[in-house]
């Protein structure tokens, strides 16, 4: 009996605990989770732009992240062995991949910027990542965010389910349902079409988890259904709640050469209240948004429909760099399909290792035309409770603006982070944005500083932090935080 237990307790150790991370080149992957794990996303974005990485969304897939990991072994050494030691909760079948507590400190109340939905006025957050790979072909991602708030009504206290999938295909065709994240964007602070500025939706995608290689070409595909917290939505001149509106996207990403990336993303919002669920007005939408829109009664269009296309060139030598730029659009122009309204243009450069292999510097800049995130069908427009599904520098329109008023703006962003002698990791970021006064309402300039102290122990980081800044009410807020990650 012992001999017996002992066999089947070497079984049960060599099938959760044992698992290459070469298993993902040809089943499902887990992703690495985004804006969760500051330094390991900074690693990958070096990473990204080192290895030519050709994804312009995120979150990455941990079967992308590993297979290009191989290429800068040699060239990138330090690089290589911090992302692979950080990483390897990722290669066990069944294991706890991300564990983080925090505390924090405030008497005001500001939106966080990509925090799924939360402000200053919380108080704890704890959020947990873990995996079972029970197949190559099938696996199962828990996952959770848990924030505690200052308010005596334990109502405000927030459970999200974040991160937990159910992964069913192959590495060219992964099908996830479940709670995941999405950032369509090329850049690190603003997705224009769809960030984590809100709460996580439920959704349903198609994706590679590996680029597919074709004419000596990497492509990456992503199609997906999620749907939107409820809100009133306009049909036969009334505003209903009765259904939840839908969004569905499209990407289409291509690298032809190991340094240029280009892509094309589409979403359209539809559905909700007492509006009609119907194929064929969606399949309309797709292929010729100016009649199922803009030449549609109210109650016969689509919905709502934004669009982008993104390119990033990286560059190598003695300082690599990259460069992206992207061009969105809410609705058409000129009465004609291919042209873009009301655009939004976003460029950035990332240095992944600026003059030194300890020191990284990003710099991004956003500017927008008006009629961003509102549309005459949806009274709370592109938004999750209250939250825009992406840029978070307009979310502060949604506080000062009359319901459906919106205006130009802009804004900037810089990220810099140098590891110490001790490996000490000091980071800071700011972020300034302003926004064109309308006639019912004077903006100002908004600012935000975040710098944060993080310290290696053992296996574990302990973060201190400080978030300040003034928004574009001009009031100002604080922030004090202290975190474990493990």
């Amino acid at each position: 009996m012992s001999f017996y237990w002992k066999r089947t307790s070497c079984w049960i150790a060599l099938l959760f605990c044992s698992f290459s991370h070469e298993a993902y080149s040809s089943g499902v992957s887990p992703y690495l989770s985004e804006k969760l794990s500051p330094l390991i996303e900074n690693e990958v974005e070096r990473l990204a732009v080192v290895a030519g990485i050709p994804n312009l969304t995120r979150p990455y897939s941990l079967a992308t992240i590993f297979h290009y990991l191989e290429r800068v072994r040699e060239s990138h050494p330090h690089l290589y062995h911090r992302l692979n030691n950080s990483l390897k909760p990722y290669t066990h079948r069944f294991s706890l991949t991300h564990a983080k507590a925090e505390l924090r400190y405030s008497d005001q109340v500001h939106p966080l910027p990509n925090e799924r939905g939360n402000d200053t006025d919380s108080l704890a957050n704890i959020s947990l990542r873990g995996q079972w790979q029970v197949a190559d072909w099938f696996a199962i991602y828990g996952g959770t965010h848990i924030t505690g708030y200052s308010g005596s009504d334990n109502d405000q206290n927030n459970y999200q389910p974040a991160g937990s999938i159910i992964s069913i295909g192959v590495d060219w065709a992964q099908l996830d349902i479940g709670y995941k994240d999405y950032w369509l964007s090329p850049f690190q602070s603003t997705s224009q079409l769809l960030s984590t500025h809100a709460e996580s939706m439920p959704s349903i995608s198609l994706s590679n988890n590996l680029p597919i290689e074709f004419f000596d070409i990497r492509w990456n595909y992503q199609i997906f259904l999620a749907e939107m917290s409820r809100q009133p939505v306009l049909f036969n001149n009334e505003f209903s709640d009765t259904d939840k509106p839908l969004i569905a996207g499209f990407h289409l990403g291509f690298q032809p050469t190991p340094w240029w990336s280009f892509s094309a993303t589409r979403i359209l919002q539809f559905a909700g209240g007492e509006r009609p669920l119907d194929a064929t007005t969606v399949v309309k939408a797709f292929f010729d948004p100016r009649a199922a829109d803009n030449d549609a009664s109210v109650d016969s269009e689509s919905g709502n429909q934004i669009a982008a296309l993104s390119s990033k060139i990286n560059f190598d030598g003695r300082l690599p760099f990259s460069f992206a730029v992207e061009i969105a659009g809410e609705d058409t122009s000129n009465n004609k399909s291919y042209q873009l309204g009301n655009t939004a243009l976003t460029v950035g450069l990332n240095f992944p290792y600026f003059f030194s292999e300890n020191l990284s510097l990003v710099y991004e800049y956003s500017d927008w035309q008006d009629a961003w995130y509102v549309n005459n069908v949806y009274r709370e427009g592109y938004a999750n409770d209250g939250f825009v599904l992406g840029n978070w520098a307009l979310q502060g329109q949604r506080l000062g603006a009359l319901a459906g008023e919106t205006t130009e703006g802009n804004s900037h962003f810089i990220k810099t982070q140098w590891q110490t002698s001790f490996d000490h990791i000091i980071s800071a970021l700011v972020r300034v944005s302003d926004h064109e006064d309308t006639a019912n309402f004077e903006y100002q300039q908004g600012w935000e500083l975040e710098v944060d102290y993080s310290i290696p122990v053992g296996t574990h980081v302990l973060t201190f932090g400080a978030y300040t800044g003034k928004d574009n009410f001009g009031e100002d807020f604080a922030q004090f935080k202290l975190s474990l990650e493990w």
